[in-house]
């Protein structure tokens, strides 16, 4: 029998997570959150067990989710969520391609219609979010994440914590630093150092 699925994370990602899961054929158990305001916020049917220690003394051996969007909090939930005796689950939407040999990590989500190419390999906690794309080869380290339409090319390396903003884009055999941050439109063409951020500068519109 399939263990029971914590979602901790009760706001918007929770219940996208919660949606993906079903998709995927998994049950969603419960959701975690150490804010009890959150629990009028998930609509997906499930109960609020509130922080992550509580509902582990009610769901022992449960598998989890950690569905925030913050690279350094999902991070700490996961080990939180570890050492209260739970277990990582990745969610992988039916539509999504994961090729064979590819490997992905304890505790992933990986969106609709994303693909995760040959010889790729995902960390624990890492986000591959709706029609992000993984090159072949690539390393993509523990809790990074790669938002809506993001491009990775092939054997590119992003160490821990990384943050691609949506339709952003890494060039082959590029480097991204831990928990760098390459904003929304914007194309890495060289190395991003450690902790920097790159950012696409908007044209002014003529007054």
């Amino acid at each position: 029998m399939a263990k029971e699925l914590l979602i901790i994370g009760a706001s918007g990602f929770g219940r996208e997570a919660a949606w993906i899961a079903a998709r995927a054929g998994m049950t969603v158990a419960g959701f975690c959150d150490d804010a009890p305001e959150r629990a009028s916020e998930q609509k997906n049917g499930a109960p609020f067990l509130g922080p992550v220690e509580a509902a582990a003394a009610t769901h022992p051996g449960a598998a989890f989710f950690v569905a925030v969007g913050s690279n350094r909090a999902r991070k700490e939930l996961s080990a939180r969520a570890a050492a209260a005796g739970l277990s990582p689950v990745s969610i992988i939407d039916p539509t999504a391609v994961v090729a064979p040999g590819a490997v992905v990590g304890a505790g992933c989500f990986v969106g609709a219609y994303a693909v995760v190419s040959c010889g790729a390999r995902l960390g624990e906690g890492v986000i591959v979010n709706h029609q992000a794309t993984v090159g072949h080869d690539a390393e993509i380290a523990g809790f990074c994440q790669l938002c809506p339409g993001a491009r990775v090319s092939g054997a590119c390396v992003l160490e821990e914590g990384a943050l691609l903003g949506s339709n952003a884009a890494v060039s082959p055999l590029k480097r991204v630093g831990e928990w760098a941050t390459i904003g929304p439109g914007a194309a890495a063409l060289a190395d991003v150092p450690a902790g920097q951020t790159l950012v696409k500068l908007a044209r002014r519109e003529k007054p």
